[in-house]
């Protein structure tokens, strides 16, 4: 069970914030592409589409499923917006500005 290696976990949680605020940041930004910003709404309205609402009363798998839609849009989000973009985020982010 690497993945939940204490490390890890730690390591997630305190590059969290970091990546709000660089998720935040994209948001704003009007050179990032409006389907680009659709996608992490679109993740969260399957989330509350019936067939997912039934899936949270089996115990883990509805946990599972949050946690996999969440990650699968943010990923694509991040992989739909320029990639300058990003990185002239991530560095004014990591330097504070």
């Amino acid at each position: 069970m690497h993945l939940l290696s204490p490390t890890r976990v730690g390591g997630f949680v305190s590059h969290l914030p970091s990546f709000l605020r660089v998720f935040y940041r994209l948001m704003k930004d009007p050179r990032v592409p409006l389907l680009a910003k659709a996608v992490p709404f679109l993740g969260l309205l399957l989330l509350v589409t019936p067939p997912a609402l039934e899936l949270d009363l089996v115990p883990l798998v509805g946990e599972l499923d949050w946690l996999l839609v969440i990650f699968i849009s943010l990923k694509v989000f991040i992989w739909l917006c320029p990639p300058e973009v990003v990185r002239e985020h991530v560095t004014r982010v990591a330097r504070r500005q």
